[in-house]
């Protein structure tokens, strides 16, 4: 698989005032990445808000899935410009069909002396080869990871076993950790860090939600997809610096599951937090 650049995914062309399309097509007409279609939506708000106004919110729905060969454009209606909030409603269309729909707020900040986190860091920084790098892991997972890689244009760093893996498998854990970075180098731009981190974010989330039950999505009798996911920024970060994606399950049932994940960078800042609902079940049923 040919490898791909983050700056190149997340560049948007801009029509007029409230449209922008995106540049990067890929030569086959794969299913869109849920977190491009974030990171994408982010970029085209924040476009219409103040630089000193930063996103704070992200709230986003999957409709229906795209197209990476072909072009997305991305609708901005202005809801909302108060004294120190900005909101913004973005859909992102192919064609005719509405594929994506999300609803972004910005904040210009306010001092104050009040500070928490209720997460910790509880992995080790990326320091030496990923587990799935050492000599005794399974060549299945390191070729995953490495066509993970290229379709992203992230860097991935395990610090444990993944889901996927026959070690998480067999401890039915209710959590995966995953250090990431941009391939590349990016500007000083915060809204691109802001929505390349959204764009990571998406990567393995829902996955969690099988950790517990001893699956995985490539045992191949389940069909999945992201309904909708959220994403809250804490603190600005750099998104070409590695920052870990610490992810739970917290329910399953009736065809759906739940999770949610916290993100931090080197230093321990909890930087972001996740949630994340999608559908899993199996083939035989009905589809959306």
């Amino acid at each position: 698989m040919q490898r791909r650049s983050l700056p190149a995914i997340l560049e948007l062309d801009q029509i007029d005032p409230w449209r922008f399309r995106t540049v990067e097509v890929t030569e086959t007409g794969m299913r869109t990445f849920g977190g491009s279609f974030a990171g994408q939506a982010i970029i085209a708000a924040g476009r219409t808000v103040s630089p000193e106004r930063r996103i704070h919110s992200a709230h986003a729905h999957f409709l229906r899935p795209g197209d990476s060969s072909r072009p997305v454009t991305y609708l901005v209606e202005p809801i909302r410009d108060g004294g120190s909030y900005s909101t913004r409603r973005v859909e992102a269309r192919q064609g005719d069909t509405v594929t994506f729909h999300l609803v972004a707020s910005f904040h210009a900040g306010d001092d104050t002396d009040l500070a928490f986190q209720a997460h910790q860091l509880r992995v080790p920084t990326p320091v030496g080869d990923s587990v799935i790098e050492a000599p005794s892991a399974d060549e299945e997972l390191r070729t995953w990871a490495r066509r993970l890689t290229a379709w992203l244009g992230m860097d991935l760093h395990f610090p444990e076993p993944p889901a996927r893996s026959h070690a998480a498998a067999s401890t039915s854990t209710s959590r995966q950790s995953i250090w990431l970075r941009s391939t590349d180098g990016l500007p000083d731009d915060p809204l691109l860090h802001a929505a390349a981190l959204a764009h990571g974010s998406d990567l393995l989330l829902l996955s969690t939600a099988l950790a517990p039950h001893g699956r995985s999505f490539s045992d191949g009798d389940l069909d999945f997809a992201s309904l909708d996911h959220t994403i809250w920024f804490h603190h600005p970060i750099r998104a070409d610096e590695w920052f870990l994606h610490d992810m739970q399950a917290i329910w399953t049932g009736h065809g759906r599951a739940l999770t949610n994940g916290a993100l931090f960078d080197q230093q321990g800042t909890m930087v972001a937090s996740t949630a994340q609902e999608g559908m899993i079940r199996p083939r035989s049923t009905t589809t959306t």
